[in-house]
């Protein structure tokens, strides 16, 4: 249950086969885009509660009978339901008010896996199904950080490690000595298309991926279609690309069209941009040579914010437990968003720390996985349990240096000799 897109699985509970996935974009975004937006909703709203969980079982049953209706079967065939989100997201799935966690000292309603009637919720599922409902670490670290530890196998991993899960609420776990420390960094919706003049989620029409070839700019779209967007996997390959051509400075500025750098092929150059809506670089063009998709500079303003607030994050936990990341044995990315990204893009602009890129592994989306496992063995469920009770919550907004490092992190890094 993720703040801007929620996915699911179908799964045969007789032979353990996995039948069918599906994601939507979460019904609860016209309340507010992020976790704070919607805290804020609720807290001036008395009816806000009520609506944004609605909309969070309205997200499960689109996808409950979308995914039903693809294999064949009814809702009403569903006898589990295992659910992993942030705390935010968690609470207002449960009906539970979130409204602490918008002030200090950020007190989640429950720390223990919780486990309700999925009907009395309204979820279109059997009469007598359960819904379980990962437990929660503290403040903003939920049972998305919980399950994604479980589908890692964190607590066995020998060397420190890192992991962090990418999307609107950013969630790092950091292993040391048996310990993990565990911290979420408000990175905003941008890595998701949100935000973004022309953003979109990573479906059909959404540029997903940017490089050069030949002196000029090629895109891969998804669905081989005209462009209609581009999603976070482009927007950070754009930046880096962007970079490395001079064309965006370590502040994250983009460069005009009168300024253009004199060794930039002609073809590159007429990409850039000037109008009432600032400067633009454009990515794609129409069949009549019109320009269909551009990057614009607050664009890369949103990806800097994005950026700076999950590798300061990362650079704080590391602070907090006396490492550095010449430490890390291994960098594991996790989420929808971090599946898609290319290793050396996310290098380039900043996002992660600099750790050899063969260091940095993708694991999907970990939170789905976890939730999987938890949904297949009740051992995992309880394991999940003690992977939290392991769990140090480290509260960035009271570490001393995480404003300084997130000022740092926003600027983009300077081109390595």
């Amino acid at each position: 249950l993720g703040t801007t897109t929620v996915a699911g699985a179908l799964f045969d509970l007789h032979t353990g086969l996995e039948r069918a996935t599906h994601a939507v974009m979460n019904r609860q975004i016209p309340q507010g885009d992020d976790v704070i937006s919607r805290i804020d909703a609720v807290r001036k709203n008395p009816r806000a509660l009520a609506q944004l969980q609605a909309d969070a079982v309205a997200s499960f049953n689109e996808i409950i009978d979308t995914l039903c209706e693809a294999c064949g079967e009814t809702p009403q065939s569903i006898h589990k339901v295992t659910a992993a989100g942030n705390t935010t997201m968690q609470q207002l799935l449960l009906g539970l008010d979130p409204s602490p966690l918008g002030e200090r000292p950020f007190t989640p309603a429950f720390f223990d896996t919780q486990t309700v009637s999925a009907v009395r919720l309204g979820l279109h599922v059997h009469p007598d199904a359960t819904l379980a409902v990962f437990p929660q670490i503290g403040g903003f670290v939920g049972g998305d950080t919980v399950a994604g530890l479980l589908a890692t196998h964190f607590d066995t991993l020998a060397q420190p490690t890192l992991l962090v899960d990418i999307g609107t609420n950013g969630e790092i776990a950091l292993l040391k000595d048996g310990t993990i420390y565990a911290a979420s960094t408000a990175a905003g919706p941008a890595f998701e298309g949100a935000r973004i003049r022309q953003g979109m989620r990573a479906t059909t029409g959404a540029i997903d991926q940017v490089w050069l070839q030949n002196g000029d700019l090629r895109c891969h779209v998804i669905g081989d279609i005209e462009p209609r967007g581009l999603c976070g996997s482009a927007l950070v390959d754009a930046v880096a690309v962007l970079l490395r051509l001079g064309l965006i400075d370590v502040t994250g500025s983009l460069a005009l069209p009168e300024t253009r750098p004199a060794a930039l092929t002609d073809a590159l150059a007429r990409r850039l941009e000037e109008n009432e809506n600032g400067n633009s670089f454009v990515l794609a063009y129409d069949a009549a040579g019109n320009a269909r998709v551009a990057l614009t500079q607050q664009d890369v303003r949103e990806l800097q914010l994005a950026a700076g607030a999950i590798r300061a994050g990362i650079e704080a936990l590391l602070q907090k437990a006396g490492l550095t990341v010449r430490d890390l044995d291994a960098i594991l990315l996790a989420g929808g968003f971090g599946n898609y990204i290319r290793r050396e893009n996310a290098l380039r602009i900043g996002l992660l720390p600099p750790l050899h890129y063969q260091a940095i592994r993708f694991v999907g989306n970990a939170s789905l996985t976890g939730a999987k496992r938890a949904l297949l063995a009740q051992t995992e469920l309880a394991r999940a349990q003690t992977l939290r009770a392991r769990c140090v919550h480290v509260e960035l907004a009271s570490e001393p240096s995480f404003t300084d490092l997130f000022t740092e992190h926003m600027l983009f890094p300077e081109e390595p000799a």
